[in-house]
């Protein structure tokens, strides 16, 4: 009897969406239309900072009941932030990052949805019979044969995640928030330390590039090439920095 109630609770299991299992694996940016300041309160917790854009990271998959707040304008004076401009719900799904806009009739749009998840690459098998040329590239080498050996080690984002990558950190307006940004991408993705490189430059401050070059070390497919990284300080005291701490 107990064996049978263990596989029916297996079963069960197996039959739950991968959501079930997905624990603060997304993430939700919400600005208003007119970019005025916002406070935000999820799932009756409360965030009272007023922001132009508010982040949050690390939240569980799954549908979200979502209040945010504006200010009344009375003439030339704002009041507190009481004016309701949404109450919903929005449904995050794992791995992904979504960027919404309250519009100015209370509606939420959803203008841009980022996946940190990078899909497993698939081996073709190969045609007999067929002279075979190779090819080569970061993370494969292909021959006309459509036979596709794959680097199986970590490798770098394509050139359209980064992409997309750099576009949402340079929306961001504070250097504390765009490093957020930029090291929960790497939570499941890896760069070339010419990317790393790239995306410091969209940093303001000297201390947040030293930061992020260091955690940004260990998931760099190319680590014989970080000295690229230096060019992206204004100061010399920070490549020193870098290098004692990667042990160059």
């Amino acid at each position: 009897m107990k064996k049978k109630i263990l596989q029916v609770v297996l079963v069960a299991l197996m039959a739950l969406p991968a959501q079930a299992f997905c624990f603060g694996d997304a993430a939700i940016n919400i600005r208003n239309f007119d970019n005025d300041l916002i406070t935000v309160m999820i799932d009756g917790v409360q965030y009272p900072t007023a922001v132009n854009e508010f982040h949050l990271s690390g939240i569980d998959a799954g549908r979200h009941l979502v209040k945010v707040f504006t200010r009344e304008r009375y003439g030339w004076n704002y009041s507190n932030f009481t004016h309701l401009a949404f109450n919903g719900s929005v449904m995050l799904k794992c791995g992904e990052e979504i960027f919404a806009e309250i519009d100015r009739f209370n509606q939420m749009h959803i203008k841009r949805v980022m996946s940190f998840i990078q899909p497993a690459p698939v081996t073709l098998i190969s045609k007999p019979g067929l002279a075979c040329h190779n090819s080569f590239d970061n993370n494969y080498h292909q021959d006309n044969c459509n036979h596709i050996d794959y680097n199986y080690g970590p490798f770098a984002m394509d050139d359209q995640s980064f992409c997309a990558l750099k576009q949402s950190i340079a929306e961001k307006w504070f250097d504390s928030t765009k490093k957020e940004q930029a090291e929960m991408a790497l939570k499941y993705n890896w760069l070339t330390a010419q990317q790393v490189a790239s995306i410091m430059n969209l940093f303001d401050f000297e201390s947040t590039k030293l930061d992020f070059a260091k955690f940004a070390f260990s998931h760099t497919v190319d680590p014989q090439n970080y000295w690229i990284v230096n060019d992206a300080f204004s100061f010399s005291s920070s490549i020193s920095d870098l290098q004692h701490y990667i042990g160059y």
